[in-house]
Formats: structure tokens, sequence, C-alpha cells
């Protein structure tokens, strides 16, 4: 029977056998083991014949949602995902849950699922890269202090692009439009300036488009964004009653 262990940071380099950096697929799950300031992640681990470990879920705080947590699991087997689910929720705290979309049945056993939404995932093409110049687009600083680019009109935000998580070879770009300027490209404008801005540092830009949102697809095709063919899906995750929860073994 498999074991879950939780991972010091420290020692988070273990895990890094499991993850091709190179691959976009394998990028978001890469930076949260690997990247993620420590401080803000808790690391789990599956060991399914107590030796090597075969996958991991990153639970981590984020900006993204202050009050619940992002739960990125990494694992190959069903098995594997439910006994890291069920070692790392807690009864009655829900996490915003990432995972692949043909992983989406592993998950139903072990937790209730809400507000799903589901994406494809784009990579920037770097011979089809198309920049924009548009002198309406200003840089800023997040807290951070990544980039983030807008256009804005006194203290309003028409459009904003930036970055929800950068590692060593892939970032992962995100665009927000106010409803008053869509279909001006305002929103492409500012997704080349932040593209731009990773390529001139050697970093790939990727872009998660929700499903049916065809104009921010197209807008993206145009700049040079093309499909990975790797579908993932978020939703509300919520630990499901049941028998108590088996406890992370911790490292000697």
């Amino acid at each position: 029977m498999g074991q879950v262990r939780q991972v010091p940071t420290a020692e988070r380099g273990q895990l890094a056998p499991l993850i091709d950096e190179r691959s976009a697929a394998d990028a978001m799950a890469g930076y949260y083991a690997l990247h993620h300031p420590g401080e803000r992640v808790a690391l789990l681990a599956y060991y399914p014949s107590n030796s090597t470990a075969s996958g991991f879920l990153a639970v981590a705080q984020t900006g993204l949602d202050l009050f619940r947590p992002l739960a990125v699991p990494f694992v190959a087997q069903p098995a594997g995902m439910v006994a890291l689910l069920r070692a790392a929720l807690q009864p009655g705290r829900p996490v915003v849950l990432h995972l692949p979309l043909d992983q989406r049945p592993w998950v139903d056993d072990v937790v209730e699922l809400s507000n799903e939404r589901s994406f494809e995932l784009l990579r920037l093409d770097l011979r089809e890269f198309e920049p924009v110049i548009n002198v309406l687009v200003v840089e800023s600083r997040t807290p951070d202090g990544w980039p983030r680019y807008e256009i804005r009109s006194d203290d309003t935000v028409h459009v904003a692009a930036g970055l929800n998580w950068r590692a060593p070879s892939f970032a992962e770009v995100y665009v927000e439009v106010s409803p008053k300027v869509r279909g001006r490209a305002f929103g492409r404008s500012a997704l080349a300036a932040i593209s731009a801005r990773l390529l001139s540092e050697s970093v790939v830009a990727l872009f998660r488009v929700a499903d049916g949102d065809e104009s921010t697809r197209h807008e993206a095709m145009r700049l040079g964004f093309r499909s990975t063919g790797v579908r993932t899906m978020t939703a509300q995750a919520l630990l499901r009653e049941g028998p108590s929860n088996p406890q992370p073994r911790r490292n000697a």
C-alpha cells in the first residue's frame, strides 16, 4: 500500500526528477513544487512502494485567492491522487483544485467539486510571435516585483496583463479586460507586452484560455500562441465526509 510523506521545502529538490521542466504540461506543477516561496507552500509526496516518490501534491498560498489555497497534484495513477488529497485536505476547508482534465474522474470519490471550469493551455510560438506596439500600454510592478502591463485612464485600469507564476523556462500569463473596452484589441496589446518581456528574458509564455472564450482565444492565436493539446480544469474542492484521513508520514 502506498504512503504519503511530507517533503520539507529545504528538500524539495528530490521532486525534480519527476518533472520535465522543458514540458509545458509539467510547468505549473514544477513551479509550485520547486520554485514557489517555501513559506507559502506545503509539499506531500506519494510513495507507492515505500521507496521512490512517484507523484506529489503542492498546496500553495497565492495571490490568486486569498482565502483558499491552491492544490496542484502531479501524479500518474488514481490511487496516488486519492491518497494525496486525503492526506492534504481538511474537512470543511475548501481549496482551489487544479488538475489535468482527463484526471477529473479520479477525484469524485474523495472531494466534492463546485464552480468547475475547463481550459486549453496555449504556448507562445516564438516563430509566430507578432509584437504589438501600443503607446497606451504602460509597465507597472506587482507587490511581488513582477512586471504588469496596463492600459488606464486616470485611476481606472481598463486592461491588465501579468504573471500568475514564473519558473526558469516558462511563465503563465493572464490578461484582464474591462467590458467597456472589449473588441478594441487592447487585451492583445497588453498580452503582447508581457509576452515580449518574458521572451527578452528567455522565458516562454503560457496562457490558459477558458472553454467558450473564443474572443480571447482568437486574439491569442493572432499574437502567436498555439495549442499545446493540454486541457486542464479548476474547481473548488471540499473533502468528502468519510473515514478518517491518513496523516502524512514525516521524513525522519
